[in-house]
């Protein structure tokens, strides 16, 4: 597929550092996934992603609420240290 036509778009400064700084690395540029996103939309017809309203992240933050009532505060170091290995597992140490 030839690549001739030039899509300009202005983002905040530091997002564009932060998700260079990913994207680098994953192996990609900027541009790449751009690409990958457009090309996916077409292939889905749609965003390649659900979008959702903050009424869901409202609700998800409530039923926490509720649950760390009956959280053990001694296990909430080892749950953080487990979110925390897992975290760089699937992305690595950044």
């Amino acid at each position: 597929m030839k690549t001739d036509a030039v899509l300009q778009v202005r983002i905040d400064s530091q997002l564009k550092k932060d998700v260079e700084s990913l994207y680098e690395r994953l192996g990609i540029s900027i541009a790449d996934a751009v690409r990958m996103f457009v090309v996916q939309s077409l292939e889905v017809q749609g965003l390649p992603f659900d979008v959702k309203s903050g009424f869901t992240i409202h609700r998800t933050l409530h039923a926490y609420g509720i649950a760390n009532k009956y959280a053990n505060p001694s296990l909430i170091p080892l749950e953080k240290d487990a979110w925390r290995k897992a975290v760089v597992k699937k992305y690595g140490n950044s």
